[in-house]
């Protein structure tokens, strides 16, 4: 979660509120990555302990990587300060009208090159702190705190700061690090109460819900006349027999055969751009447009030639 101008998303925040409340259970249709991994057993241990797999835990011994031993750091004019207390992991930082306070970890957001941390607050809102740990080794640089804004002033009040609109996990975030995610918002009370079926990328962020491919597999329940994706949303098979080979001359790898489908570049692309969310439900649609507004090539977004900057968000270039 790296920073993306305010004025992009305000844009589209009031619709994706309008949107997310009337959309039922997370769970709603999902059979679960344990289930998956009945049939799949192969693909389910290549996901293991992948990107995908990390992508959000609960704050733990075994998920949080940074140094909470009373570590301090001082950026924007502010100290904080990472800790431990009754076995929960905390900062002190500048909260939302500026005075020092303590906020518990909640989640852990990512594991490489660094790791970010979510702070739940009542009515709600799991917010990233603007502190991350690089994760890195410390002959790369890493093993340390640092800023993710180190030349700009963001003080309490400010869009950008850890707990303003701009760092709200369950509108920016949250829909690209777990499966069958819900935002749940509530505009009249201003309340988030989001939800999720997996706290991971798991199977079915990408094939969609799996409990009808589930009952078809194990003969409880035939497949709909023409269900040629075997009950899941999409299925992915334009790769088969498919392989790259590097050009020498451009330097640039290319496709042995032409590709007759946008099916997996359109759910890929749902958390691999830079976008506004639209509406919920996005768990292996293959209609990008039609659960996103995709950002234009503009400057800081992405380089002058187009190339992406930061992160993984590869759909616009």
């Amino acid at each position: 979660m790296y920073p993306t101008p305010f004025s992009f998303f305000a844009a589209t925040l009031l619709l994706a509120a309008l949107c997310c409340s009337t959309v039922g259970s997370a769970a709603s249709g999902f059979a679960g990555t344990a289930t998956c991994a009945e049939c799949h057993a192969e693909q389910h241990a290549a996901w293991q302990g992948s990107h995908h797999d990390l992508a959000m835990q609960e704050a733990n011994e075994a998920t949080v990587l940074g140094d909470f031993a009373d570590a301090e750091i001082t950026a924007q004019g502010i100290t904080s300060r990472f800790f431990r207390r009754d076995g929960q992991f905390l900062v002190r930082t500048d909260g939302p009208d500026g005075s020092l306070a303590d906020f518990v970890i909640r989640y852990t957001f990512g594991v490489e090159p660094l790791q970010q941390y979510l702070v739940e607050f009542p009515d709600g809102r799991l917010q990233a702190l603007g502190l991350a740990w690089d994760s890195r080794s410390r002959e790369q640089g890493g093993q340390r705190w640092f800023h993710l804004y180190p030349e700009q002033a963001i003080g309490h009040g400010d869009p950008l700061h850890w707990t303003g609109p701009e760092q709200n996990a369950n509108y920016q975030c949250i829909d690209c690090h777990v499966t069958g995610y819900q935002k749940n918002y509530d505009a009249t009370a201003d309340r988030f109460a989001s939800s999720w079926a997996e706290i991971d990328v798991a199977c079915e962020a990408c094939h969609g819900p799996g409990a009808r491919h589930v009952a078809w597999a194990r003969g409880s329940a035939p497949l709909a006349e023409g269900d040629a994706a075997f009950g899941l949303a999409v299925l992915f098979h334009d790769r088969q027999g498919v392989s790259w080979q590097m050009d020498p001359a451009s330097g640039i790898a290319r496709r042995n055969r032409v590709r007759q489908s946008a099916t997996e570049i359109e759910v890929c692309a749902g958390c691999h751009s830079r976008r506004g969310t639209l509406r919920d439900g996005k768990a292996g649609q293959a209609r990008f447009l039609d659960y996103h507004l995709p950002a234009f090539l503009t400057d800081p977004l992405y380089y002058p030639d187009g190339q992406i900057r930061e992160e993984v968000y590869v759909w616009g270039s």
